[in-house]
């Protein structure tokens, strides 16, 4: 009998990715739900991403004649984006927006089964400057970088030797006893 531990992990199993890096100068920003409070005309100060996850739509795979486990991949990436402003008073506010980056890509995807793969993004956006063109669309410099993966669910089995340790937590005092904590716990002796 073997003393060999496994566990079974299950998760989200990568089988292909790769990413895309963009500069886009002069790119289009439509902004919602400016705040009603925000007095026209507005001076940008910055577009960020507001998470990694993007959302993929408009999805087509199209498996390659020659080689059955390459495909051209075909989507929309959507990136949810928060807008900083300053309206004429002086206020700072934000609101909404997204880019759409469109992908036109080959990819390994694996072989028909059972449990299907999914094809996902993660994304991040960042538009350090750019200005107003109308009361709500910006004109800026677009750094994007998408990551697009085909994924799939699996349970791996990997070794185990056995439970984490978890060091013990550390708080916070004047460490007034930390002399005391730190002696031995019994005296030495002969």
């Amino acid at each position: 009998m073997s003393n060999e531990c496994r566990c079974v992990i299950s998760v989200k199993r990568v089988l292909d990715s790769c990413n895309k890096k963009l500069s886009l100068e002069n790119a289009r920003l439509f902004c919602h739900h400016i705040p009603p409070q925000a007095k026209p005309p507005y001076t940008f100060i910055s577009a960020l991403s507001t998470q990694t996850d993007a959302q993929v739509s408009d999805l087509s795979v199209t498996r390659m004649c020659d080689c059955s486990t390459q495909a051209r991949i075909k989507c929309n990436v959507t990136i949810p984006l928060q807008v900083t402003f300053i309206d004429t008073c002086g206020n700072q506010y934000t609101c909404r927006s997204e880019t759409i980056i469109e992908e036109d890509i080959v990819m390994y995807v694996p072989e028909p089964s059972m449990f299907p793969f999914e094809i996902t993004a993660v994304a991040s956006c960042s538009c350090p400057s750019g200005r107003f063109v109308s009361e709500s669309t910006v004109e800026c410099a677009k750094c994007v970088t998408v990551i697009t993966k085909v994924i799939t669910d699996a349970d791996l089995v990997v070794p185990s030797y056995g439970y984490s340790q978890t060091p013990e937590a550390t708080d916070y005092d004047s460490r007034e006893c930390e002399k005391y904590f730190n002696l031995p716990m019994y005296p030495c002796g002969k």
